[in-house]
Formats: structure tokens, C-alpha cells, sequence
């Protein structure tokens, strides 16, 4: 009697042991999966702040051509009178006017223009010359 009273306890702990095998497995794959979900989540986001940060650049390109016949190369000058001028959204972007012939502008245009966006620590820059 006490022969099969102990090959049952033995059949219970192997028992025992296959249940926590398998949920060990079964939560390190879902922590696998969680792990992967969060990193593509943050960086569905992060594409989103670049659309923002490159509308911020076009923003201060746009300003520039408004006075496109003579934009004036004081630095900064189409950043609101500062290093960087923010946007209602929170994104800001700042503009560097070069006459041609003027550092890396080309001598065979009047004036290039960047404007660099940046909005969330994510910078999109536009760069175009007339």
C-alpha cells in the first residue's frame, strides 16, 4: 500500500512540475510580445512628431517666401526676432538665409534658404534654393 501512496505523490509533483514549465513559457512569450508591442507603439508616435516637426520647417520656409524678391539675411530675422520661434502647437522651427555665392549657398542662385522643425525632440529640416 505504501508503494502506490508514493508512485501517485511522484505523479502529482511531475504534474506540478509540466504546469510550471508551461507557464513559464507561456509568460515569457507574452512578455516577448508586450516588449515588442511598446517599442512599436513609441515609435508609431515618433512618426508622428516627425509630420509635425517637418510642417514646423515648411512653416518658416513659407515665411521666408513671403518676402521672396528680398529676403532679408539678418540672421535670425524670420524666427519671430528670435534664435526660434514657436509655433501654436508646440513645435518650433528656425530659418538661416544665405545670399548666392554665400557659404554653401551656390553662386548660381539669389538665395538659399533652411529651416530646420522640431517639435518633441524629433528635428525635420527643409533646405531650397531660388
Amino acid at each position: 500500500m505504501s508503494l502506490i501512496k508514493s508512485k501517485n505523490q511522484k505523479q502529482k509533483g511531475i504534474s506540478v512540475l509540466y504546469v510550471v514549465f508551461i507557464a513559464s513559457i507561456l509568460l515569457a512569450i507574452s512578455l516577448g510580445i508586450s516588449a515588442i508591442l511598446i517599442q512599436q507603439i513609441k515609435m508609431m508616435r515618433e512618426i508622428g512628431y516627425s509630420v509635425v516637426a517637418f510642417y514646423a520647417a515648411d512653416s518658416g520656409i513659407e515665411r521666408v517666401l513671403m518676402d521672396w524678391q528680398n529676403p532679408d539675411l539678418t540672421p535670425h530675422y524670420y524666427s519671430c526676432f528670435l534664435p526660434i520661434c514657436s509655433l501654436a502647437n508646440g513645435a518650433t522651427y528656425e530659418v538661416f538665409v544665405a545670399g548666392g555665392g554665400d557659404g554653401d549657398c551656390p553662386i548660381d542662385f539669389n538665395y538659399c534658404i533652411k529651416s530646420i522643425g522640431e517639435y518633441q525632440k524629433t528635428k525635420r529640416a527643409i533646405e531650397i534654393s531660388y
